[in-house]
């Protein structure tokens, strides 16, 4: 299910059983997984690689080159810098600036997010 107002480049791969919500943009070289979630006003970056079964929880920014493992959650209004590697099944707390990458498995949290004890 894609709306009506999502932006996708020509070029983006979206796999089967996505949901790409109201004012969500994916941007030139993606590939979105299956049974994923794109929610509302998120921005998906060129060349961004999402798992399957992920969640990008409305208005995340992801940057270019972000790779977002299998399973992932990606908390609301947290952005991601480019080139940074989310683990699988790894959580990205609410409004977290993630600056490295995320080890799978593991919660981040905070500016700068860091792991969750």
């Amino acid at each position: 299910a894609i709306h009506p107002s999502a932006v996708i480049a020509g070029d983006a791969v979206i796999g089967p059983g996505c949901m790409i919500s109201a004012g969500a943009i994916v941007n030139p070289g993606c590939v979105v997984g299956r049974n994923t979630i794109l929610n509302t006003g998120c921005t998906v970056d060129h060349h961004c690689a999402v798992g399957d079964h992920v969640h990008i929880a409305p208005g995340v920014n992801l940057a270019g080159d972000v790779t977002v493992g299998h399973g992932s959650f990606v908390g609301i209004g947290s952005c991601v810098v480019q080139g940074v590697n989310i683990g699988e099944w790894a959580i990205v707390g609410a409004g977290a600036a993630v600056i490295r990458d995320v080890a799978p498995r593991t919660s981040v949290v905070g500016v700068p997010a860091r792991q969750r004890t």
